[in-house]
Order: C-alpha cells, then sequence, then structure tokens
C-alpha cells in the first residue's frame, strides 16, 4: 500500500529564503575588525596606537622647532619616542582599565574622582617613564636622567594638570572605557609637541 508525503513547496522556500536574509540585520564588514580591535585586542592596540601616536607628535615638534631653518630631520629621535609610546601604552592600558573598575559610573563627582587620581597617580608615572626610557634610549646614563627629571619634572606636572583635566573630563564622562588609552594618545599628538619642548629644546639655564 503507497502512502503519500506532503513534499515542501520549493518556490516557498526560496521566498522564505530571500525574505530573511533580506530583512535581517546587516553586519558591516569591518564590524567583526573594530570589535577585535577594541576587544580581544585591545591591549595591543593601545601599545600600538600609543607608540604611533607618539611617534607623530614628535614629527610635528620637530617640524616646529625647524621652522625657518634648514635642519635635518631627526629619525633617531622619533623612534626613541616610538618605543617610549610603546612602553607607556600597556601601562596606561593596565590603568585606566583599574580606574574604571575601582570608580564606576559616569556621575559628576565620580568623573571628578577620577581626574583626581589621573593626575596624582598616572600623570607622574607618564611623566617619570617618558623622560627616563627617552632618555635611556638617546644613550644618557641613570645619573643625567635623574638631573634632567629632577630639572623639568614639576614644570611638566603642571603644564599636565593645565593641559589635561578638562580633555580628561570628556574621556571620563561620555566615552566607552574601551577607548580610554585612544583618546589619550590622539590628544598627546598636541602634548607630545609641548614635552618634546620640554625635552629636546627646553631648560631653565637658557638665557
Amino acid at each position: 500500500m503507497f502512502s503519500w508525503t506532503r513534499l515542501a513547496n520549493p518556490l516557498k522556500m526560496g521566498c522564505q529564503f530571500v525574505t530573511h536574509f533580506a530583512t535581517a540585520p546587516q553586519i558591516p564588514p569591518n564590524a567583526k575588525f573594530w570589535s577585535k580591535l577594541f576587544g580581544k585586542y585591545l591591549l595591543l592596540t593601545n601599545t600600538i596606537g600609543s607608540g604611533l601616536l607618539l611617534a607623530i607628535g614628535d614629527a610635528i615638534a620637530q617640524q616646529y622647532e625647524g621652522f625657518g631653518e634648514k635642519k635635518a630631520f631627526d629619525y633617531s629621535r622619533s623612534g626613541c619616542m616610538m618605543i617610549t609610546g610603546s612602553v607607556i601604552g600597556p601601562v596606561q592600558h593596565g590603568f585606566y582599565l583599574l580606574l574604571d573598575g575601582l570608580l564606576p559610573g559616569t556621575s559628576g563627582w565620580g568623573v571628578l574622582h577620577k581626574i583626581l587620581v589621573d593626575q596624582l597617580i598616572m600623570s607622574p608615572i607618564y611623566i617619570f617613564l617618558f623622560f627616563y626610557v627617552s632618555s635611556l634610549l638617546g644613550g644618557k646614563t641613570f645619573v643625567e636622567c635623574n638631573s634632567e627629571l629632577s630639572e623639568k619634572f614639576l614644570y611638566t606636572w603642571m603644564l599636565d594638570c593645565c593641559f589635561w583635566p578638562g580633555l580628561q573630563y570628556l574621556n571620563f564622562r561620555f566615552l566607552n572605557s574601551l577607548y580610554r588609552v585612544v583618546f589619550v594618545n590622539v590628544a598627546n599628538c598636541v602634548y607630545v609637541v609641548l614635552l618634546s619642548h620640554i625635552k629636546y629644546g627646553f631648560s631653565y639655564h637658557d638665557p
């Protein structure tokens, strides 16, 4: 005895297939790339980004310092800045993750607390690493590094206190914690122009 089985309508199946893919949310081609860049590989992103942006800032500083003069570009100096930034990047990465963990939220007082901690802890660490790493890479001894740091630390930290609090307010109040270091490093393109001038073109002993 024969039994009849109702076959699925292939035309109907085809329409459902087309309708599903026409109405389903489309994932942008670069979404996966950015999700990895600021997710799984966030530490690497912050490290490489810090190095590159510090080098860019130094390149701008060199152009400013050589304005109106025929001065050769110092690739070694910018290379030292890139390595210095690559050393500082992981430190900033860990610090801001810890800061957001200890002081969560984006309320007014919470943001002010973050700014205070940033200026009292991260800022001195950044200045210390900036001068020490770049100076050691430039061939200076520890004694010379100590001398330079003692001469320029207070001035640099005061400049830091004038430059960063307003920017960090925007950073802590409105940005996702994943973009903390990227924001800081982009702003560093301007700040490093000042730091490079302090390091390479400034001295209290200048007339």
